[in-house]
């Protein structure tokens, strides 16, 4: 099955009771709880998460929002670490909800995300430049 079918595979309602259980865990979680604090308000945060992860594994738009990646997660300070306790506890969800194949087929998009997510963490817009590695 090619990634972008995934969505038919996985169906909407699941997606969104994933999204629902981890956002839900994130909310008590050591690490993650405190930069996901500025969420006010969660039932919408949620939906509109649920929506991106849709059209994020091949569904139609339904919802007209748009999605700004780096004005989102810069503020909060991007860590290798948050990241890192990000995937593992999506992995988790993933893993809790869905059979094995599905779950690994949603997980790898998740990763090219916490891939991207890393990059705009070592990005310095003073400079233009992403930021060398120790």
């Amino acid at each position: 099955m090619r990634q972008r079918d995934t969505h038919t595979a996985i169906g909407h309602e699941a997606i969104c009771r994933v999204v629902d259980d981890f956002y839900d865990r994130i909310q008590h979680h050591s690490t993650l709880a405190e930069p996901f604090a500025r969420v006010k308000d969660w039932p919408e945060h949620k939906a509109r998460l649920s929506h991106f992860w849709w059209i994020s594994l091949g569904g139609e738009r339904y919802r007209d929002d748009q999605y700004r990646v780096a004005s989102t997660h810069l503020p909060i300070g991007i860590s290798d670490a948050l990241v890192d306790d990000w995937l593992a506890l999506f992995h988790a969800t993933l893993d809790d909800h869905l059979e094995p194949e599905l779950a690994a087929q949603w997980f790898q998009r998740a990763e090219h995300m916490g891939r991207s997510i890393r990059m705009l963490g070592e990005w310095k817009p003073e400079s233009g430049h992403l930021a060398q590695r120790a």
